[in-house]
This record gives structure tokens, sequence and C-alpha cells, in this order.
């Protein structure tokens, strides 16, 4: 009797298969950085494949596209709808192979939802005020876009914060090396 393929061993019984970190050194610590300077105002996503964000089967490029990944998505905290994408440029394995075609791809994709696709060098992790800059300026143009092309009817409301609540929530020690200015925060909302 042929074993079902539910029992099939994932690797022969001589080798084990080996498992390995979803995000990289410098990956996880852009990711540390994101989560400090959002104060968990939003959600951020790690390699999310591409199928997440375009469930439309019939789109040009579909199946070429459903398997990929972005870095990082970071969605709005309540309804978790996307506003930026982030690709996160270092030195981990499969980067320097990734084709220009394909980078095109994916910034063609996101422009089309009206999602900006910010690219951020691992060199930036330290330089606080540039990404807090990049993250407000991206997260106000998704809200630009939204007025233009606003989300399908049948996903959440958004629920935004109030201004008062954002600045209730986000608690002592407001220095722009801790978390995202207030201007920046409201932008967020």
């Amino acid at each position: 009797m042929q074993p079902s393929s539910a029992t099939t061993p994932l690797s022969s019984p001589e080798t084990s298969p080996t498992s390995y970190p979803l995000l990289s050194s410098d990956e996880a610590l852009f990711h540390a950085c994101l989560e400090n300077l959002t104060s968990q105002r939003c959600h951020i996503q790690c390699k999310p494949r591409l199928f997440e964000i375009l469930h439309d089967e019939k789109a040009v490029g579909f199946v070429k596209i459903c398997q990929r990944h972005i870095d990082f998505l970071i969605y709005r905290k309540g309804d978790w709808l996307p506003m930026v994408a982030i690709e996160f440029e270092d030195t981990s394995p499969g980067k320097a192979s990734r084709k220009t075609r394909d980078r095109q791809l994916v910034k063609d994709i996101f422009s089309s939802f009206g999602i900006p696709l910010l690219q951020v060098n691992a060199k930036e992790i330290t330089q606080i005020d540039t990404l807090v800059h990049k993250l407000s300026n991206a997260w106000q143009q998704r809200n630009a876009n939204l007025e233009l092309m606003p989300p399908p009817s049948e996903e959440c409301a958004p629920n935004p914060p109030t201004t008062a609540l954002l600045a209730a929530s986000s608690g002592t020690g407001s220095g722009s090396t801790t978390r995202l200015t207030t201007a920046a925060c409201s932008a967020i909302s």
C-alpha cells in the first residue's frame, strides 16, 4: 500500500529540513525601528505575498506575481487598508538577484492601487528623521490617493481615531527619534 501524500515525509530520513528566520538581521532591525516609529498606530506585515493585495485572477501578470512578496506592508489600524509598501534593500541572499523587470512589475502593481512603494536602504535605519519624513509623506500620498479612488464598498469602513485620541495614545516622550511627530501621526489617521 502506497503512503498517502499527507503522511509522506518532507525529506528523506538521511536529511532533515532546515528552517531559517523570516527576516534577516537588518530586516528585523528595520521592523523594530518601524514598530518604534509608529508606536503601534498601524499594523506592519512582514513579507506579505502580493496575492494578498491583488485578488483579481484576471489581472495582467497575476500568475507571475501571485507568489512574490513585498518586504513590509503597513496597514491602517482599524480597517487593515494597505497604506504604504516598503522594499528594504540590504545584503540578504536573493535581493541582488531580483530582476529590474520584476521590480517594475511590483512598482506598477502598487501604483495601480495608489499605494506608495518606498525603497529603504539598510543604511537609513539610523537616519530616523529621514525615515519619519519618508513614511509621513507616503502616508499622506496614500490618503490623497484614497480621496481620488476610495476602497471598494465591501471593505470595512474607515474609522480613524480623532486627534485627541491620538494624542492620548501617544504616551510620554514625544521626541522625533522615538516616534512619529504629531503632524505625522495625524497624517497616519
